[in-house]
């Protein structure tokens, strides 16, 4: 076989790859963040027997978009309001360590530490306040709020099947533990509350998870396939504030040009079901004067979804992965929205991730 042809064939079939998705057009909760969901290299798979496979990584994630009014959330006096500020942004930053470890060649245990930074800017009473007779009049009151932190630690346990040369089959599951702050609180409208759920770097309770994987050698050593579907759930916290389930799908292909370098690329479907929570339902007044009091909804306490939350989410993500020896490697990734439909909250932005790979044998036997 013409290996010089191949190659050239397979490199046209990845741009093919990347033409198809850039063709598509574009089109998460109230004070909502945000997550970048990929799959970075060999993360996914199993590790040989006591290797350990090191990733730290640092990823940026804006979400901007209408800068509609949204409902908020009282934790504390279990009130759901409707309407009641004008969002801004979110600015999502994290660092974060994977470790996976092989326990044997098919069984692998995965440890994720992630630790956030998190700032969120919005208004309240806008077209009311303030009230002062100046020149910024309506402009409504600007509040910001950082979250800053060790968030909601993940441990899964994976395990390999119908293993081959060429092909490999992965299936995960884990649980996510509440290490995360779930009430820190902010000084907004002038008196100490819970910060939003949303807003805080942990969920409030455990979690579980679901992972498989599928690749494929389409030519060795040259071009790879991979799909993957993760399944997350969040049990309820103590403020009766459940997190939707949220649904990933993704798949894409691995092209290394050298043994040093290799493009990928890959599309992730995202879809969050609507956050839940037992409350109380309110309005919040129009804007202008007079407009400022509040009415009641629906008086009684249920469990209703929360508005404005739920998403989704369908991204195009390149990447690019430098080999600089047999265990050490730098990766680089961009995640630009295709579709969304957030529910008139905050939209997920070009985003970006980078992170470097060690990889190490600890076995003890060698």
């Amino acid at each position: 076989m013409n290996i010089p042809l191949v190659k050239k064939i397979s490199g046209l079939i990845f741009l093919s790859f990347f033409s198809l998705t850039l063709i598509l057009t574009p089109a998460q909760a109230s004070c909502g963040s945000a997550s970048c969901f990929l799959n970075i290299g060999n993360q996914p798979s199993i590790q040989p027997t006591g290797t350990l496979r090191t990733d730290l990584s640092y990823s940026y994630i804006p979400q901007k978009g209408p800068q509609g009014r949204v409902a908020a959330v009282n934790l504390k006096t279990q009130e759901q309001i409707l309407d009641e500020h004008e969002e801004i942004s979110t600015i999502n930053q994290q660092l974060q360590m994977n470790l996976n470890y092989g326990v044997t060649d098919n069984f692998t245990l995965q440890l994720t530490v992630p630790v956030i930074f998190r700032e969120h800017d919005h208004r309240v009473e806008v077209g009311i306040e303030p009230d002062t007779g100046g020149h910024h009049d309506g402009e409504g009151t600007f509040e910001n709020f950082d979250t800053n932190g060790l968030g909601d630690i993940r441990l899964m346990a994976k395990y390999g099947i119908l293993p081959s040369l060429r092909s490999m089959v992965v299936i995960g599951a884990g649980v996510e533990f509440p290490t995360g702050q779930f009430e820190a609180q902010t000084g907004g409208h002038g008196t100490n509350v819970v910060e939003e759920p949303t807003l805080q770097a942990g969920r409030g309770d455990y979690g579980v998870l679901g992972h498989v994987y599928q690749a494929y050698e389409l030519i060795p050593h040259t071009l790879n396939q991979f799909l993957s579907y993760t399944y997350r759930h969040t049990f309820r916290n103590k403020f009766g504030y459940q997190f939707g389930d949220t649904h990933v799908v993704s798949g894409g292909l691995i092209y290394n040009i050298t043994p040093r370098i290799a493009f990928s690329g890959q599309l992730n479907y995202i879809y969050n079901v609507r956050d839940t929570f037992r409350s109380t339902l309110s309005q919040a007044g129009g804007i202008g004067p007079g407009l400022a009091s509040e009415t009641d909804v629906d008086t009684n306490l249920s469990r209703r979804s929360v508005n404005n939350t739920g998403s989704t989410n369908l991204l195009f993500t390149p990447g690019i992965t430098l080999n600089f020896d047999d265990s050490t490697s730098w990766y680089f990734y961009t995640q630009v929205p295709l579709v969304q439909d957030f529910n008139g909250g905050l939209e997920q932005g070009v985003s970006f991730l980078t992170g470097f790979v060690k990889f190490f044998n600890i076995n003890s036997n060698t």
